[in-house]
């Protein structure tokens, strides 16, 4: 009995061999992203360890007659710091790629959400744009203000176009952004963008909407741009405009920069987010840091972090990409210096 599983072992084995090198590729990836932080709410302060984004995924893809590719995608969060972990909760998807374009099912970012991916200048940081982008006021938290753009949203379609000139199109929807079935398709959402991007310049406008709680159906539309002023200096940009949110309309909106200096990267931004129908209810976001780089693979940073509330706001500045979040006490300014280490496998 040995002896035949050896041989089925063995033929299994020439089996794979045999195949083309090209049609069969399978890929082991992931990020570990932790920092000690120093964390302030307005009021009080502490010392913190957080996982910001770190992830462990599997990528295949398989070549096909007709100039066809497909592919799948599974991706997970990882909790470096806590010791935990959620199977396939970030992007995770199958797709089918040709000349006609790129299509997927499955969770993963939406279009809106890309565009900040591409400008913030902190992005899983201390700073990250969806600090402002993602929270309320007086308290609110996202799941009852309905006002969540930056999403990975549940059983999701998309398509993406092939490049015409320098231009890309991108469309998600979402029948249904929850668990389980539906036979209302409450919570549908759609969203979309279109970007051109070529060597040093990226601009790109996305609009998504989605069904709320209250009748409200949350939309926004984000422009979002980077210029390279030279091979070592470049600028960023973001406005949001989002209607139909409770609390009322408000904008987001500032700019980014970044300097390179050998293995060292200098970075700032800073972002205003207007006040809604709710009187002193905006706040002021201002962040700078330095990178040190060691290729690809590793890179040290350093980062400091304000976010200044009127009397009846409390965005923070941890949030968005990170794993250890701090609640800001209304009216207070929330502050964050971070030390951090991101190592890329």
């Amino acid at each position: 009995m040995k002896t035949i599983k050896l041989s089925l072992v063995a033929a299994a084995l020439c089996s794979v061999m045999a195949t083309p090198a090209l049609a069969n590729t399978v890929q082991i990836y992931g990020r570990a992203h932790l920092s000690v932080d120093s964390l302030d709410n307005g009021v009080d302060s502490g010392t913190n360890v957080s996982s910001n984004s770190s992830r462990l995924g599997f990528r295949a893809k398989h070549e096909l007659d007709g100039g066809l590719e497909a592919f799948m995608q599974i991706e997970q969060n990882i909790r470096f710091d806590e010791g935990s972990g959620n199977w396939a909760s970030r992007d995770s998807f199958v797709g089918l790629k040709g000349g006609f374009g790129t299509v997927r099912i499955g969770q993963f970012d939406t279009p809106l959400k890309n565009v900040r991916g591409k400008v913030d200048m902190f992005g899983d940081r201390v700073g990250d744009i969806r600090n402002l982008t993602r929270t309320s006021t007086a308290g609110a938290t996202n799941a009852n203000i309905g006002n969540v753009f930056d999403e990975r949203y549940r059983n999701g379609v998309a398509y993406t176009s092939p490049k015409f000139g320098d231009f890309v199109f991108d469309f998600h929807y979402t029948p249904h952004n929850n668990t389980g079935a539906t036979v209302d398709n409450i919570q549908e959402s759609y969203s979309m963008s279109v970007a051109y991007e070529v060597k040093g310049f990226y601009a790109a406008v996305a609009y998504e909407t989605f069904e709320g709680a209250n009748g409200l159906d949350p939309n926004a539309v984000r422009v979002g741009l980077y210029y390279d002023l030279t091979s070592d200096l470049r600028v960023s940009g973001m406005y949001q405009t989002a209607s139909d949110v409770p609390g009322g309309d408000r904008n987001v909106y500032g700019l980014g920069t970044s300097y390179k200096m050998g293995d060292y990267t200098l970075r700032g931004q800073y972002y205003v987010a207007g006040k809604n129908d709710v009187a002193e209810s905006g706040a002021n976001m201002f962040v700078f840091g330095v990178d040190r780089n060691f290729g690809r693979a590793l890179t040290l940073y350093a980062a400091y972090a304000v976010t200044s509330n009127d009397d009846n706001a409390n965005f923070r500045v941890t949030a968005g990409g990170r794993d250890t979040q701090l609640n800001t006490v209304t009216g207070q300014d929330a502050k964050a210096l971070s030390l951090g280490v991101v190592y890329n496998f």
